[in-house]
C-alpha cells in the first residue's frame, strides 16, 4: 500500500514538473524574440547633423545607413530621451544609433517636397568629424 501511494505521489509531482517546464521555454522564447526584434530594428546612420525648423528638430544630411548600399538624402533625427544631447553635434559629422519610426516617415515630407523622410529615434550619438563633407 505504501509503495502504491508513493508511486502515485511521485507521478503527480513529475506531472506538475513537466507541465511547468513546458511553460518556461515558451515564455523565454517570447522574451528573446522581443529582444531580437528590438535589435533587428536598431539602425546606425552616419552623416552631417543639421538643425531643423524648430528647436528640437534635427536632420542628418548625406545620410548613409550602416550595412545598406542605398542612401537617404536626409533623415529626421529625434532624441529618444533628454540624456541624448544632439545640439553639441550640429554641423558636424556624426554616427547615430536608434530605431526607425515607419509611421512618422509617411507623415513627414522631405525638404525638397516630394519624397518621404524617415525618422530615427536616436539612443546614441557619436562624433566622427568636425567638418561635414
Amino acid at each position: 500500500m505504501n509503495r502504491t501511494f508513493l508511486a502515485a505521489c511521485g507521478a503527480a509531482v513529475l506531472s506538475v514538473a513537466l507541465v511547468s517546464a513546458q511553460d518556461k521555454p515558451s515564455g523565454d522564447s517570447n522574451n528573446h524574440g522581443g529582444d531580437s526584434n528590438a535589435a533587428a530594428n536598431t539602425v546606425t546612420f552616419t552623416g552631417c547633423l543639421n538643425p531643423g525648423s524648430n528647436q528640437d528638430s534635427y536632420y542628418l544630411t548625406s545620410a548613409k545607413q550602416k550595412g545598406v548600399k542605398s542612401t537617404d538624402k536626409s533623415v529626421k533625427i529625434v532624441a529618444a530621451n533628454p540624456k541624448v544631447k544632439l545640439e553639441p553635434f550640429v554641423t558636424q559629422e556624426v554616427e547615430v544609433t536608434g530605431t526607425v519610426d515607419q509611421a512618422a516617415a509617411a507623415a513627414t515630407p522631405n525638404a525638397d517636397g516630394g519624397s518621404q523622410v524617415r525618422t530615427v529615434t536616436v539612443t546614441k550619438v557619436k562624433y566622427r568629424s568636425q567638418y561635414c563633407g
